[in-house]
Parts: structure tokens; sequence; C-alpha cells
């Protein structure tokens, strides 16, 4: 009989808290729970209704990777819950998780556009954080070839286009490296300046002209990126361009590109 009542009790809980019974013991609070985990799902209504509860902490991280409901909802791509949190005056915006990712991080990583141009809008945001390696979001994003999120870090002044990471890697050298031309290009033609000091320019062209055959792949580099190495002669021939001439490669890259007005060098 007590082992029955047991079951029942730990069955209610469950249908009752939509809460996995075994996390109830991981925290003094089923709301922080219910919270994450309806960030998580996208719930906006639930969302809403367990803000306003003045005990519960925003800032609650899963027992896994540390990963906050910001955190988790900017991951699954959830931006009206993201607005939710970012209008709770209690958010730690900048709180990141065991692996050193932050909500900004996370939303640059999956390719969320919409919540990446919303996040950029918070001057609270930590643009240029870095995860774990040393990885900022910019250097992620010119990674991935995210070329649309390029440009909108590239339209903030807070981004620094040039911190490298663990690697001494900088966002230009990493998108040499994957063989993105269209972000080579876009960062050439910007107007934003690369400091080619921090990059050995003859060790990335070595790297360009004779490249890793297709069973030495980046450890951590997929099969769809794999194909982009055919950009590799292209983006040879663009920087040893812009290295004799580099006003004259970043014009027509400018015109080449829609950009307005010429480039001035002053």
């Amino acid at each position: 009989m007590f082992f029955f009542l047991l079951f029942f009790f730990f069955f209610f809980l469950y249908e009752t808290i939509e809460t996995p019974v075994f996390l109830l013991f991981r925290t003094m609070s089923v709301e922080d729970i219910q919270l994450w985990l309806a960030c998580s799902n996208g719930k906006v209504v639930k969302v809403r209704k367990l803000l306003q509860s003045s005990q519960i902490d925003i800032n609650w991280q899963d027992s896994n990777f540390l990963t906050t409901p910001l955190c988790v909802a900017c991951m699954k791509g959830h931006i009206e819950v993201v607005k939710l949190l970012l209008n709770d005056e209690r958010v730690d915006i900048n709180k990141a998780d065991i692996f050193d990712q932050t909500s900004f991080w996370a939303a640059c990583h999956e390719g969320h556009i919409e919540i990446v141009k919303f996040l950029l809008n918070d001057e609270r945001v930590d643009v240029n954080k870095a995860s774990e390696g040393g990885r900022t979001p910019f250097l992620l994003a010119c990674y991935f070839g995210r070329i649309e999120i390029v440009k909108l870090l590239l339209n903030d002044p807070r981004v620094d286009l040039n911190k490298a990471n663990n690697d001494s890697q900088t966002p230009f050298y990493v998108a040499c490296q994957e063989g993105h031309i269209d972000i080579v290009e876009y960062l050439l033609a910007c107007g934003r300046e690369i400091d080619f000091n921090k990059i050995n320019i003859q060790t990335l062209l070595d790297l360009l002209k004779y490249p890793p055959s297709p069973t030495q792949k980046f450890s951590d580099e997929s099969e769809e990126q794999y194909p982009t190495k055919s950009n590799y002669r292209k983006i040879v021939e663009l920087i040893e361009s812009f290295n004799v001439n580099p006003i004259e490669t970043r014009t027509r890259l400018r015109i080449q590109l829609g950009f307005a007005g010429n480039f001035n060098s002053n």
C-alpha cells in the first residue's frame, strides 16, 4: 500500500507540474524548473504567468550545462519568450553556461537572425564575450558562414572584428580557412579595418594553397561545410590582390557588393 501511494504521489506531481520528477530534488523551487522548461518549449503564456512570481529565479541554471532560461530560449529560437525575459529587470543577460556560452553567443551560433537583431538593441549585451576556446559570437558567425549575422555584427561599433580565439585565429582567418568567400569579400569591403598584424598571412596562404584532403577535415567540421574549400583559390587571389593594392581591391569589392559611396582610406 505504501509503495502504491508513493507511486501515485510522484505520478500526480508529474502530471500536475509538467516537470520530470527527478529534477525536483535539485532545486528549492519547482517554479524555477517550470520556467526553464516553458522557455525551452516556447510556451509564451506560461512564461508570462511564471514571471509574475516575485520568488522565481529567472536566471536558474539547469544541472547539465548550467543553461539559463534566456539562453535556452535564444538557442531554440523562441523570440517572444526572449522578449518577455529581457523585459524583466531580474534577468542576467550575460550569464554564461558551463562552456562560457551566453545567450547572445547561442543566438549567433544557431543563426537566429531576429533574436540577434533584438539582442543587439540592448546595451546590456556583451557582444564580444567569448566562449570556451576564446570564440566570440563574431568569430563564430564567420566560422559557420552566417553572412547575414556577420553583416549585423559589423554594423555594431561594439563588435571587435579582430578578437582572436585561443589558437590566435581571428574572424578573418577562420572565414578564409572555412572557404567562406562571401564573408571574406564583405570583411575586406565593409570599411572597418582588419588588423593583419594579428594574422600570419603566409601561413594562411599556404593553408589555402595546400588544403587538407577530405580525410583530414577539421575536428568539428561537417560534410556540408567541406565543399566550401573549392573557394580557396578565389580567396588566395583576393588576399594577394589586397596585399598589392588594398584601396583598389576594396573599392572594387564595394562596387561589386553594392556599398554606398567609395572607400576613403583616410
